[in-house]
């Protein structure tokens, strides 16, 4: 019987230590870098900012979270534990349309109740749109819509936190409302 074949042995580790360092610098440097680039940016005092056609100025002491924020579509603010959205878009179909399917993602989607009815809003500067408050087990909120029928766009402002200092936010969130035109440059 003929014997079996003898292999060579060649050696496995260094390509396998290779490969293991190349890993751990790669998410090292992930790390690194997540750990260097700051998530939020604060809003110097009386400085305007603007996302599409809505300028608005923020109260103090609010900061602009920079990772969930897109550049001419959003703009995420936050104080503490509470948060400040604005987000503009195309609009399409009826001034409702949004509205509705926000209601509707809400109370399917994220479990959280409708407080009211829908109501009418008008800020010192004209603006106009609807409203309607929201709570839930951990968080309460206040959601505005504005459609901009000559520049068929939409605005949608959502402000929601921890119910522990609310009212107080929610006295930044109608200021900087109260604050908002949609005559700035796209």
């Amino acid at each position: 019987m003929p014997e079996p074949s003898r292999r060579i042995p060649y050696r496995t580790w260094p390509g396998a230590l290779a490969v293991l360092l190349a890993i751990a610098a790669y998410v090292g440097g992930l790390t690194f870098w997540d750990s260097r680039t700051p998530g939020a940016r604060p809003l110097d005092p009386g400085e305007t900012v603007s996302v599409g056609h809505a300028r608005f100025m923020p109260a103090n002491g609010w900061e602009m979270d920079v990772s969930r924020s897109k550049a001419g579509r959003s703009l995420m603010l936050f104080k503490g534990g509470h948060k400040f959205l604005v987000s503009t878009g195309p609009w399409v179909g009826g001034p409702d349309g949004p509205l509705v399917r926000q209601q509707r993602l809400m109370e399917r989607g994220q479990h959280l109740e409708i407080d009211g009815d829908i109501s009418d809003f008008v800020t010192s500067w004209g603006l106009q749109g609807k409203t309607f408050a929201y709570y839930g087990s951990k968080l309460a909120g206040r959601f505005w819509q504005v459609v901009d029928l000559q520049r068929k766009s939409l605005v949608q402002i959502d402000f929601y936190g921890a119910s522990d200092g609310l009212n107080e936010a929610m006295v930044d969130a109608r200021s900087m409302l109260e604050s908002m035109d949609l005559e700035a440059s796209p």
